[in-house]
């Protein structure tokens, strides 16, 4: 599938749990695609080409509606879904055999480098978890990819900072997320200093739109130190480096793609 396809299939799988009271809210590449007023847009720009798998945010509570869901439209459920003692299921995975697709379903939390917690949130957006999350799902990427970076690129070059509205970036909960966490303000801070750089490599992007990126990062790096931290925030930061700030991908969820 091209990626316009998949995103129409994947939105159809949300429609479909609305139905099912499945709750769904897509995550990733394809989520800003969702985002983005000309279809492709700059993502194609940037040949950012997503795979064959599609990320959603669910509820736990929900797993049982889900299998019946999938199930019943030909999806075979995945027998290596994570478990852990500590964590629980923390994902579902599904495969479409015949097209190739996976689907795959983080549940309550987005536990990465560093954890979103979406319970409450998937309520603010249809068919995406929204922007502010979005972002924040990209910028908790401790090792964070070129592809990553152009997600960013394609997000900030489609919507402005503020505080109200579905396409506009929510920096209050930005700026409370980094508040309390110094592990994640800290691959935040790195990662948007590292989109700075990464800017001015693409001769795609015009002049003009390179300099309306870098101002929208300085912005959210302001927005993010203006915050007034809480005193969790200020031991770990007196810690710093010295103790690994991030968690292992691998020891959250059994990686096998």
């Amino acid at each position: 599938m091209n990626p316009d396809e998949l995103l129409k299939l994947a939105k159809q799988l949300v429609d479909q749990g609305a139905k099912q009271g499945v709750t769904l809210r897509l995550l990733g590449s394809l989520a800003i695609r969702d985002h983005i007023q000309e279809p492709g847009g700059i993502l194609d720009l940037l040949e950012r080409v997503p795979t064959q798998d599609i990320d959603f945010m669910g509820y736990s509570d929900e797993q049982a509606q889900s299998n019946r869901m999938f199930t019943s439209l030909g999806y075979e459920i995945d027998p290596s879904v994570a478990y852990s003692l500590e964590y629980g299921v923390q994902r579902l995975i599904y495969h479409q055999r015949e097209e190739q697709i996976m689907a795959e379903i983080f549940l309550d939390q987005l536990r990465m480098s560093h954890t979103l917690d979406f319970r409450g949130r998937l309520e603010l957006d249809y068919p995406t978890i929204s922007l502010v999350d979005l972002l924040l799902s990209k910028l908790q990427i401790q090792k964070i990819t070129e592809k990553d970076i152009k997600d960013l690129i394609a997000l900030l070059v489609e919507h402005e900072l503020g505080t109200d509205g579905r396409e506009v970036v929510d920096v209050s909960y930005l700026r409370k997320v980094f508040s309390d966490d110094w592990g994640f303000y800290y691959t935040a801070i790195t990662n948007l200093n590292a989109l700075q750089q990464w800017v001015g490599r693409y001769e795609v992007i015009d002049t003009s739109t390179r300099h309306n990126i870098k101002i929208k990062v300085d912005e959210l790096i302001r927005h993010i130190e203006a915050e007034p931290k809480s005193l969790h925030w200020k031991l770990r930061a007196a810690i710093g480096t010295r103790i690994r700030w991030y968690d292992e991908v691998g020891n959250v969820y059994d990686v096998h793609r």
